[in-house]
């Protein structure tokens, strides 16, 4: 069956587009915070704070497994996450929560039940 048409690949208009810089900024969102993996209770914990910043519409999640500190470091700088969230042994019998800002570097602990009004 004789056709007429043009086709242009997905990857190439994907390319212009990004080169042109025409994605709307909520596309180019991904995960704010990114919450440590320390262990099972320390995981739970940030399960429990994860979901709550996630009803505020904060972007989050937790690390995939059990790992050291700089492997999920390297994850979310990767990923371009601009907080991290860390609850170790010390703040799950404290209640509180280590919230680090990659980008400028500062770091504060804050209560766990505070979180929600935390600004990322």
């Amino acid at each position: 069956m004789p056709g007429v048409g043009i086709s242009f690949g997905v990857d190439r208009i994907y390319d212009v587009m990004e080169e042109l810089k025409l994605f709307p900024a909520e596309v180019q969102a991904g995960t704010q915070v990114l919450f440590f993996n320390l262990g099972e209770a320390e995981s739970k914990a940030a399960f429990t704070l994860m979901q709550q910043l996630r009803s505020k519409g904060i972007h989050c999640e937790i690390y995939h497994e059990n790992a050291k500190f700089d492997k999920q470091f390297k994850y979310a700088d990767k990923k371009a996450i601009q907080y991290v969230a860390i609850i170790g042994s010390k703040e799950l019998q404290e209640e509180t929560c280590v919230i680090k800002n990659l980008k400028t570097g500062e770091q504060a602990v804050i209560a766990a039940t505070d979180i929600s009004s935390f600004v990322f």
